[in-house]
């Protein structure tokens, strides 16, 4: 596994740098990640949160924040919301994203543990210092399944593919087209990537859990992940 462990210093301006942000049922803590996204030194205008058919005030504490917003009206899933997210920065005319989830799990500051990478890397995942021990049993078992599976059929020795904490350079997209909508695409971004020649490199982060409801489906989306690694050995 490759981490970023000696402190170096790096050319980056973080105002040119975009930030993804996909929301689902998030007003209780949006706004705080949005906050400190801004504070950390980050463009607001560069900050692009996807509403994903909250059923909450997601919406309006992220529009209040002045950052864009882009609505879906239905739930269409995370993948979506990632392809949705991707598009309107490029849009924009960013070419790097910082993607981070909406549920204040991480700490925009360990943005310094990716950019330690001094460009080396296309995607850089974060890996949870606390490893998949504190999650519930039924998950720890589907993450290590998708972990071992991603790591064959990229190459790739991954343990923690599923992070939502992770830098992408949007340049990926030259050559390789995401085509899920839910919990798998985070997979299949990583898999495309690497059997496309683009480099995949670690970031330590740690992880702040509050209690919150996880919307994975251990069943359902574990039969979508085996579903696009079919298509994966099939092609």
């Amino acid at each position: 596994m490759t981490y970023f462990k000696t402190k170096i210093e790096f050319n980056v301006n973080l105002r040119e740098i975009g930030i993804v942000i996909p929301a689902y049922n998030a007003e209780k803590t949006v706004g705080e990640v949005i906050k400190e996204i801004v504070q950390y030194g980050f463009a607001r205008e560069n900050v692009i949160v996807i509403n994903d058919g909250s059923r909450d005030k997601t919406e309006e504490v992220a529009k209040s924040k002045g950052v864009t917003v882009v609505n879906h009206k239905t739930n269409k899933g995370k993948g979506a919301a990632l392809r949705d997210g991707f598009v309107k920065a490029q849009e924009k005319g960013i070419r790097k994203v910082f993607v981070i989830d909406a549920d204040a799990q991480h700490q925009v500051s360990e943005v310094d543990e990716f950019l330690k990478s001094n460009g080396c890397y296309d995607i850089i995942i974060g890996e949870r210092r606390e490893g998949l021990t504190r999650m519930p049993l039924d998950r720890r078992l589907t993450n290590r399944t998708v972990n071992l599976v991603v790591s064959l059929l990229s190459g790739i020795h991954t343990t923690d593919v599923q992070c939502g904490f992770r830098y992408v350079d949007l340049k990926i997209f030259d050559k390789i087209q995401l085509r899920t909508s839910n919990y798998q695409t985070e997979s299949e971004m990583v898999i495309k990537a690497a059997r496309n020649k683009y480099t995949v490199g670690f970031a330590p982060v740690s992880t702040i859990y509050h209690g919150e409801k996880s919307y994975i489906n251990p069943i359902v989306d574990t039969m979508r992940f085996i579903g696009m690694a079919v298509r994966f050995l099939w092609r």
